[in-house]
């Protein structure tokens, strides 16, 4: 049955279905031109799914102003809040207006009479992250950190922090493993000291690990700073694994999310 539209010109009825569609075979509950307390305006979808909320405008042009409140408001929100531009395929989108949604963070969508392409991904809006400069780190760093931060350039921000805790895992492992065998390092436990086999040390979970640093005889400066990182991100890390689709543990990740990847550049400039 068609969707009942009220603010949608007849010729963009077709697109407008197409549209919704899209994003409900994508798992999204889509509501149409629902209109929410502190709304600037009556957005023509509006879709959600879990902890995500994209709000999608259907228009044959580009409405600058309109889509510039719609920014504020989505940045002042706490939760993952997402702004999406769907133009009919008919539209010609001017370079400058190209440059304008994708320098903004909106998605860009292109709706054809079957289907609804996208050709650049809406980014969460409300995460205020600035990740440090990849070009500015050691080149095994950028080497280890590059997918995360491929991932939060996607807005993949939980993937890309999930990809940067493995990084510090790895080398925490390699760089346990590397100065137990050489008898820098020696854990010690309540009864005294540990012998760890490489097959324990990689069967370590993150916090195994950062008990396991923190059991270090004589810690030096970088055995302290990568046991601490190990800690501190630990909770986040299990989180995001196991628990990433309860509220409380997206809005703990969303506040942490972006000192944890200072924290992991720091561990790792360590390791590295």
């Amino acid at each position: 049955m068609p969707r009942k539209f009220k603010t949608i010109p007849d010729e963009l009825l077709a697109h407008a279905e197409v549209v919704a569609d899209h994003f409900e075979n994508h798992g999204f509950t889509v509501r149409v031109e629902r209109s929410e307390l502190g709304f600037p305006y009556t957005p023509t979808f509006l879709c959600k799914r879990q902890t995500t909320t994209i709000i999608a405008e259907l228009d044959s042009q580009v409405r600058k102003d309109r889509l510039q409140a719609w920014l504020r408001y989505c940045r002042s929100c706490g939760k993952d809040t997402r702004l999406a531009m769907c133009l009919p395929s008919s539209f010609t989108l001017p370079a400058d207006d190209v440059a304008f949604l994708r320098q903004s963070g909106i998605g860009i969508y292109v709706a054809f009479s079957d289907r609804l392409d996208e050709q650049h991904a809406p980014t969460d809006l409300a995460l205020n992250v600035q990740l440090p400069q990849l070009n500015t780190l050691a080149p095994g760093v950028r080497e280890f950190l590059g997918p995360a931060y491929e991932q939060f350039q996607r807005t993949q921000w939980r993937e890309g922090f999930e990809d940067a805790c493995q990084a510090l895992e790895t080398e925490a492992r390699r760089y346990l493993k590397k100065w137990i065998r050489t008898g820098r390092i020696t854990i010690v436990g309540k009864r005294g000291p540990v012998t760890l086999t490489t097959k324990q040390i990689n069967k370590m979970t993150m916090g195994a690990l950062a008990k396991t640093f923190k059991q270090i005889q004589a810690q030096n400066h970088a055995d302290t700073i990568i046991g601490q990182a190990l800690a501190t991100i630990n909770r986040d890390r299990v989180g995001v694994v196991h628990h990433k689709k309860k509220v409380a543990t997206e809005n703990r990740l969303r506040r942490n999310v972006g000192q944890h990847m200072w924290t992991i550049v720091a561990a790792l400039k360590e390791l590295i």
